[in-house]
């Protein structure tokens, strides 16, 4: 795919607004926590409604439920011991599942509680990080059926008491069936049909510009339409009207960055009418995967909602700690509360992953590469694909080693295992390995086994080579190595390749090094321990003169793991080749077994000089037709050449490989 040249001067300028931004939200969401905790319950770890008139032990269900979503999706409710809430999961589940489930005056089994609460058990259920008891699960079950058939009953929309039905009910009911995978195909099939009559009813009513218009009912209808309709399955007339219904809510958005009421959802019989809340539609629509490509162009109407939020905080709390009201019950009492605050840090969190995607985006645009988004949770695969890898052996104190091991185990399985806090915004543990040296002679196919890590990772691969930092000048060098580099730290679940950096990574005090080498070898040490440090992405860096790197380059703490890459072994090549496996056998059947220096050069192959022989070699009949072919092929087997003397001392490529052992670091291989 061809991709626009981005100008240095207008990457920078796209780039600082991006990460201003992002650092405004992260600024932001610092103060969520110690928000949230001004209205928890220190007995159940749920939370009140309001500030005042708190009842321990008896925390509201629904403020629970949001305040829940929230510190579980941006992890942080088990990252602090000293939260009300920390420890408290288990507790809340049998609560909830052994409790009432009507609040505020509305009835038991009511959808709108219903749906919460079955949120709030999904979101603890992951925080306590094991499964629900068989009877807690039961009574889930029993509660997801009452939705579902209410669904199908009520041809779709849900509603309470006497009001109609509304989409943001009914995008509640199905969100949460969707969660626990209880969505069946009449249920769904009802819900469609109710989300597209009333898309398509309430864009003709806000086009008419009624004055019942209702721009919350409509995007809901749209966050429905979406959640149970496949983007792939609709006609473009639909995709383009799921589309211009989009447009025309972001469209509705006021100068202050909010958006006008909608028509109240339901009445609680004790507190008034309900009605939707900005903050909480905007999640659910940054949430919601087959939207994004339809949201790339609203970053600025995002934007001003998240520069709303701070016309309308209120201070809760000595220390900064920042709440937001609704305003929809008691209009006269303009309380902030829990559920409104969890809801706009919790649109905080994901306007920030959205702001880091664009980021992404941004870098990928710059270097004119073509971008694939990150696969979303742990679904990559943390292998190696064995069709496309053949497994090598790596020097270690131990002895051989496998290179599909020492990755697997040592890179890409311990960076999968914490992937959901990168998700979250957190970066990796110090523990767990992020970047790698991949060093070895030419032709082993270093730049592929990048791509075979980023595959198994599932996040996006990010070549960089020299002249894309100095593509505009040796003069810009500096500037370019600082843009790209300030790029990468500020995003999040990318690998990036570093390739054919040899010369611009010279050892400083080595002989004729140039200025420009050492210049950079400097100027990059800083941007890669930056790296190492936000410890939000993989980077890896390919070459094959390792011992020309400058140990300040290569050492711990820059790079995590130094990692030698040779061709396949025999037997790898073997498998992948079973043609010239079965000539083998039959050519040492009789008795003559090939003597080991040919069974050497065979290992030492790169896999394409492997295969440029191995035809001759499948149709080798004898031991003595395998010699002649492998003989042959030594003449000019990479590994085998010279690249240097010491003394009289003729060093190979696998002499100079073995000589830089001590350098390996394989984790804990």
């Amino acid at each position: 795919m061809q991709l626009e040249r981005r100008q240095p001067a207008e990457a920078h300028r796209a780039f600082e607004e991006l990460d201003a931004l992002r650092l405004a939200l992260e600024e932001r969401l610092g103060s969520a926590a110690p928000s949230l905790r001004l209205y928890a319950d220190a007995e159940t770890g749920g939370f009140f409604h309001r500030l005042h008139d708190q009842k321990p032990g008896d925390p509201s269900k629904a403020s629970t439920a949001t305040c829940a979503a929230f510190l579980v999706s941006s992890g942080r409710w088990n990252n602090d011991p000293t939260a009300p809430w920390y420890g408290k999961a288990a507790s809340l589940i049998t609560s909830i599942a052994e409790g009432a489930w009507g609040s505020a005056g509305l009835p038991e089994n009511n959808p709108f509680t219903t749906s919460f609460l079955l949120e709030a058990l999904h979101d603890l259920q992951a925080a306590q990080g094991k499964p629900l008891t068989k009877p807690q699960q039961r009574v889930v079950n029993q509660k997801l059926e009452l939705l579902r058939q209410q669904l199908i009953d009520n041809r779709g929309g849900v509603y309470i008491g006497d009001y109609p039905a509304t989409a943001f009910l009914t995008q509640k009911a199905v969100r949460v069936l969707k969660r626990w995978g209880a969505l069946t195909n009449d249920a769904c099939t009802s819900a469609r049909e109710f989300a597209w009559a009333r898309l398509f009813e309430e864009s003709i009513v806000i086009s008419a510009d009624r004055t019942d218009a209702d721009v919350f009912e409509l995007a809901y209808a749209a966050l429905t339409a979406s959640l149970t309709t496949n983007l792939v399955d609709m006609t473009p007339r639909y995709r383009d009207a799921l589309e211009y219904c989009l447009n025309q809510f972001f469209s509705a958005q006021n100068e202050r960055g909010l958006w006008p009421r909608g028509r109240p959802l339901f009445r609680y019989p004790d507190l008034g009418n309900a009605y939707c809340y900005d903050y909480e539609l905007l999640v659910q629509i940054l949430t919601e995967t087959q939207l994004a490509p339809m949201l790339q162009d609203k970053l600025p109407r995002l934007t001003s909602a998240f520069q709303a939020m701070d016309s309308t905080a209120i201070a809760i709390g000595p220390n900064a700690e920042l709440g937001w009201a609704s305003g929809h019950l008691k209009p006269d009492e303009a309380a902030p509360e829990s559920w409104t605050t969890a809801s706009a840090y919790h649109f905080c969190h994901e306007l920030r992953r959205f702001v880091v995607d664009a980021i992404r985006r941004e870098i990928f645009a710059y270097v004119r590469a073509s971008y694939a988004s990150p696969r979303s949770g742990t679904s990559g695969s943390g292998a190696l694909d064995p069709e496309r890898f053949l497994d090598s052996d790596v020097p270690s104190p131990a002895g051989p080693v496998s290179l599909r091991r020492t990755l697997e185990d040592a890179l890409i399985r311990p960076v999968l295992a914490e992937v959901g806090q990168v998700e979250q915004g957190h970066g990796l543990s110090r523990r767990t390995p992020n970047s790698a040296i991949l060093y070895g002679p030419p032709g082993t196919s270093k730049t592929q086994l990048a791509e075979m890590i980023a595959a198994a990772l599932g996040w996006p691969l990010l070549k960089l080579d020299p002249s894309h930092l100095t593509r505009a000048g040796l003069d810009r060098l500096h500037a370019e190595t600082n843009l790209v580099f300030t790029m990468l730290a500020s995003t999040e679940r990318l690998v990036v390749l570093l390739d054919e950096f040899d010369e611009l990574v010279l050892d400083r005090d080595q002989y004729g090094a140039e200025s420009s080498s050492r210049f950079l070898t400097t100027a990059m040490l800083p941007k890669i321990a930056e790296l190492a440090s936000r410890r939000r992405i993989v980077y890896l860096l390919a070459t094959n003169h390792i011992e020309r790197f400058d140990d300040a380059i290569s050492r711990a703490g820059r790079f995590d793991l130094v990692v030698p890459v040779m061709p396949p072994s025999l037997a790898e090549k073997l498998r992948r080749w079973p043609e010239v496996a079965a000539a083998l056998h039959v050519a040492e059947s009789g008795g003559d077994n090939l003597d080991e220096p040919e069974r050497s050069v065979l290992n030492d192959l790169t896999y394409l000089e492997f295969q440029e022989i191995s035809k001759q070699l499948a149709r080798a009949r004898s031991v003595g037709g395998f010699t002649r072919t492998i003989r042959a092929a030594a003449t000019s087997a990479t590994l085998l050449q010279e690249v240097g003397r010491e003394g009289d001392e003729v060093i190979t490529w696998k002499d100079r490989v073995l000589k830089q052992a001590r350098r390996n670091r394989l984790g804990d291989v």
